[in-house]
């Protein structure tokens, strides 16, 4: 189907934000919770062919962009069918290989589970302030009509995809500031040159966001990269329709140079012809698509339909993961009166997280904080061993709240007002329950709801005035500080500005003694909670399914920053079972 008619017919629709929470950019992690699993995919051998339709974690969100120089979170997901990054998460250290590592984090691949992607392998040159990157002979580029002709993927491409990036004027601050220039040495080899160490150069330009092999010179040349019908790379699938506000079909790769482990044997893939990624904001749709067999895979259901989902289709594979973009409230502290401590504080203090957790939003299925850093992270502080000064702010204490509010100058309270997103009904649920404690206390909240694509500009531009509740991810310790709590970055709608944690987290990322490196990531961790420019909310668990047909998936979400295509790419479709079950 033509864009040009699509978009004639669906000009009207507008992108929506998923029901679950985890609508943000979601960085990286130390360690995994477990995977809870009903059933063990097996390994039988596996078919080819047939349309794997997929409801993914941001299924309620269509593609924001196709240009990866917009420098937006979830083009590494949209775009991760047809294009890959230099390194990837190797899925056979997970659960269906040695269980090193379960892959449910949206962005964190720890070194020794990563394995070669675009690049074949990596070296570190301390010596000579160098990564160098050997790139993987064979791999193609997709033809494109019109735009380009299939072609070997060479060094000049890397650096070519980088400088473009790195030229974006929506590029992140310091995102790259360590960066002096990229060099194709050879055919098949780059080098990145660096002024200063990066503890965290893997999450940078090997696997996280933004590094996509998504923009071959001809696309520059002869198309424009933000239109979905010009836009190209070397994954396994090649997008081939969007209906705006519907769906982004992805067709199989027939020139992909990757294959994948199944029982000892190699196999090319995708397995698939045909991949579908439906858009449904709407979390009951979403249910009867999966209830029905219109969908093989939901990635993210509420808890609230775990049982039910039980009594009417019992063949269900089912997993459970935390949530990795959580919830919580900024608080403008370059605006009055969040510029007082006490009064952020104060807010904290008149929430009753236990009572919330235990509400129908969560189900009594989470835990009562998991950020900035994920509770189950080695470098994460427990809630009883945190200071008091951290730890008084999450716990429920409405009496001592009304007496900061009075310390602080508002002995009868204020009136406010509370950025959120429209879609769906937890992120508005969380909201108002948040809001009626604040009235208690005599701070009157004032909801301001948006559609996905204006609440998300409202951010990155800082027109709201005062606090936007943001669901952004945990990353790992030096992206979530960064992103999150550093001067100038586009998701920190905090507006926090901290010398201490600004110099603490430079030092740390500079720092080669890993021991010395993590006394200085526990200690931000601990300051910025102490400091409140976030009013930290409750974090549930989501539960993933698949139908009994989908083999070869381990319920896996991630191998490299938001990219769940790789995976993908290794399911296969048992049609006789899919019919042996009346779909």
């Amino acid at each position: 189907m033509s864009k040009k008619g699509v978009w004639l017919i669906l000009s009207g629709l507008l992108a929506a934000v998923m029901v679950l929470g985890s609508c943000g950019p979601a960085e990286e992690a130390e360690e995994e919770a477990e995977v809870e699993e009903i059933t063990k995919p097996t390994a039988e051998e596996p078919q080819y062919g047939g349309t794997l339709n997929i409801l993914t974690v941001y299924a309620g969100i269509d593609a924001i962009s196709w240009d990866q120089g917009d420098i937006c979170w979830m083009h590494n997901h949209s775009a991760s069918p047809y294009a890959e990054m230099l390194l990837v998460g190797d899925l056979q250290k997970g659960d269906r290989g040695s269980k090193d590592y379960v892959f449910t984090q949206q962005a964190w691949l720890p070194f020794q589970v990563c394995k070669g992607g675009l690049a074949e392998s990596w070296e570190v040159l301390s010596d000579q302030n160098i990564i160098r990157f050997h790139i993987r002979e064979g791999v193609y580029w997709q033809e494109k009509p019109g735009i380009m002709s299939a072609r070997e993927f060479i060094a000049d491409d890397v650096v070519y995809s980088w400088e473009y990036t790195m030229a974006s004027p929506k590029r992140i601050p310091l995102y790259y500031d360590w960066i002096d220039s990229f060099e194709a040495v050879d055919k098949y080899t780059v080098d990145v040159h660096y002024n200063e160490y990066c503890g965290n150069w893997g999450y940078r330009i090997g696997w996280g966001y933004y590094c996509m092999m998504a923009t071959p010179h001809e696309l520059i040349e002869n198309g424009d990269p933000t239109d979905w019908e010009d836009v190209c790379g070397t994954g396994p699938f090649m997008l081939t329709d969007w209906i705006k506000g519907s769906s982004q079909t992805y067709t199989r790769n027939p020139n992909y140079w990757g294959t994948t482990l199944i029982d000892g044997k190699d196999y090319p893939i995708p397995f698939v012809d045909k991949m579908v990624w439906p858009v449904m904001p709407d979390e009951s749709t979403r249910l009867a698509a999966l209830r029905t067999g219109k969908v093989d895979i939901d990635e993210a259901i509420r808890w609230l339909y775990k049982e039910t989902l039980e009594d009417t289709n019992p063949d269900l594979n089912r997993w459970s993961w935390m949530t990795t973009s959580p919830l919580s409230i900024a608080l403008r502290m370059d605006t009055e009166p969040f510029t007082d401590i006490k009064v952020r504080q104060a807010l904290s203090m008149a929430i009753d997280r236990e009572a919330m957790l235990k509400s129908a939003v969560y189900g009594n299925e989470g835990v009562l904080l998991s950020f900035p850093y994920a509770c189950d992270w080695t470098l994460f502080t427990p809630i009883e061993e945190l200071p008091e000064t951290a730890k008084m702010l999450l716990d429920y204490d409405p009496d001592k709240a009304k007496e900061l509010l009075a310390e602080a100058g508002f002995p009868d309270g204020f009136k406010t007002n509370l950025v959120i997103s429209a879609t769906g009904t937890t992120q508005t649920d969380i909201a108002s329950m948040v809001v009626d404690y604040w009235k208690q206390i005599g701070v009157d909240c004032e909801l301001q709801s948006h559609e996905y694509a204006k609440y998300l500009s409202i951010m990155t531009s800082r027109s709201y005035d005062q606090m936007y509740q943001v669901s952004t991810g945990n990353g790992n310790p030096f992206s979530v500080l960064r992103k999150t709590y550093l001067p100038e970055q586009t998701w920190n709608p905090a507006m926090f500005d901290d010398d201490h944690l600004t110099d603490l987290w430079t030092a740390a990322m500079q720092e080669t003694d890993v021991a010395k490196q993590s006394q200085m990531l526990k200690e931000a961790n601990v300051y910025v909670i102490e400091q409140c420019p976030y009013i930290m909310l409750p974090v549930g668990y989501v539960y993933r399914y698949s139908w009994p047909w989908v083999h070869n998936y381990y319920g896996e979400h991630c191998v490299g920053s938001v990219c769940p295509a790789p995976i993908h790419a290794t399911i296969w479709l048992d049609q006789d079972k899919k019919a042996e079950l009346g779909y």
